[in-house]
């Protein structure tokens, strides 16, 4: 199942949504959503990227677009689409707070979206695959990331923040503070799956009850589904 797919799980309506892939990369996204029949927009701020969705777009005899911005400025008019895919963006952004603020402006009423969000405090750091560096002051995670071998070219800064003294991580309860100030209301996904598994409310209820203290800092990142209230 590619992500198109787990998301269609959560949003049976995807394929007749206005989709936006809000940090379309390299382009995967898209062309998963082209599998599927659905043309997507995306929105990437580094062009080296956008020339490789191009490139790979022709090799395939498809057509994509991908807008060349940011997500603190998106370039489209309010409700543009009805679901904005956020995978593996809000810790390179400047100004999250701002990016979420533009998102939920040009998602249509009632639209969804799906986020990712790095864990604060996750055993397993997602990007430099190393444990417990999250745990670590901030200050010192540098040194210890260089220390394991696992230091960065961070010249190349068209993708965003690539140091982790930079980049934005959260805790469960700081991310959602965060989306609720920015309009949305929002449910964890892997809740959502445990209860479309346990048709039983009670086991459900139980099993969610067990997932919530791994939740903490086992997991090395969220992932969220949001709405904008119709």
């Amino acid at each position: 199942m590619n992500h198109f797919d787990h998301l269609e799980s959560h949003v049976p309506d995807l394929k007749r949504r206005r989709i936006l892939d809000l940090g379309s990369g390299r382009g995967k996204f898209l062309f998963y959503c082209l599998d599927r029949g659905v043309s997507a927009t995306g929105l990437e701020l580094n062009p080296e990227y956008i020339k490789i969705t191009h490139e790979k777009a022709k090799e395939l005899g498809v057509t994509v677009q991908v807008v060349e911005g940011v997500g603190e400025k998106l370039p489209f008019p309010d409700a543009s689409f009805d679901f904005i895919n956020i995978s593996e963006v809000i810790e390179h952004v400047n100004d999250p707070a701002q990016m979420l603020s533009e998102a939920w402006r040009v998602l249509s009423p009632g639209g969804y979206a799906y986020l990712s969000v790095p864990n604060r405090f996750g055993w397993k750091d997602p990007h430099f695959h190393l444990y417990f560096v999250n745990w670590l002051p901030r200050s010192l995670a540098g040194t210890y990331i260089s220390l394991r071998g696992k230091h960065k070219d961070y010249g190349h800064s068209a993708a965003g923040h690539q140091r982790l003294d930079e980049m934005h991580y959260y805790t469960f309860g700081g991310i959602g503070k965060l989306l609720t100030k920015c309009g949305f209301s929002y449910h964890d996904q892997r809740v959502l799956r445990i209860k479309g598994k346990l048709k039983n409310p009670l086991l459900a209820g139980i099993a969610t009850l067990c997932y919530l203290p791994f939740r903490f800092a086992k997991f090395d990142s969220f992932h969220l589904l949001l709405n904008k209230e119709a």
